[in-house]
């Protein structure tokens, strides 16, 4: 799943924000899968995640999903996306899924030392690892380093970074609260995959210190 490897921030930052995606295999094991993933998504939900959804269905937890509606596109659908910002909620989610044996494979992002770990404890032994080898090019065109912590959180690049800018100086000047502008901008993505959690506190950092 490499629309999620490329997170920019601290190894502090980012020891908060993982990623989990379920998916089926075209050719494999997607017809009759549906019923597979309600079950890992309804694992999921038990641990609580910051947010989800699927970009099919063109809308995540923050956007109105309703999780009844959102049941029934898995049916047809090819797999769903979350994201946490606790290691132990993830952990728990992996450990349920392979007690339960449903057959669907499981991605997970986050810093490779502690996805690595937490594999070893569960007795997982990971089939392969994508490893984000950072940017290449005209690196002075990109957004400044706080705003790419922000607008990474989408992979698809759906958050704009002016319109990180603009909930920056809102949260800045006190017109909204950090919390409000995470939601905000968590808006665009589909996948679900911004973490407001992480979201929250990169905007309050900024408040104090930008």
């Amino acid at each position: 799943m490499s629309h999620s490897l490329h997170r920019q921030g601290t190894e502090q930052s980012l020891k908060k924000d993982f990623v989990l995606y379920a998916r089926s295999s075209r050719w494999v094991n997607r017809e009759g899968a549906g019923p597979k993933l309600n079950q890992i998504f309804e694992i999921a939900l038990s641990e609580k995640p910051v947010n989800f959804g699927a970009s099919i269905y063109g809308k995540n937890l923050l956007t109105g999903l309703d999780i009844a509606e959102f049941k029934k596109v898995l049916e047809k659908n090819v797999g769903f996306i979350c994201c946490f910002s606790d290691r132990e909620s993830l952990k728990r989610t992996l450990k349920k899924i392979k007690e339960a044996q449903i057959g669907i494979s499981i991605v997970v992002s986050g810093l490779i030392d502690e996805i690595s770990t937490m594999a070893e404890d569960l007795g997982l032994k990971p089939h392969t690892a994508f490893l984000s080898l950072g940017i290449h090019g005209k690196k002075k065109l990109l957004p400044e380093e706080t705003i790419l912590e922000i607008t990474t959180m989408c992979g698809h690049g759906l958050v704009a970074a002016n319109l990180a800018r603009s909930i920056m100086e809102k949260v800045k000047t006190e017109t909204i609260t950090a919390a409000e502008g995470a939601r905000l901008l968590a808006r665009p993505c589909p996948c679900g995959i911004v973490n407001t959690d992480r979201c929250t506190q990169l905007l309050e950092q900024c408040r104090t210190k930008c």
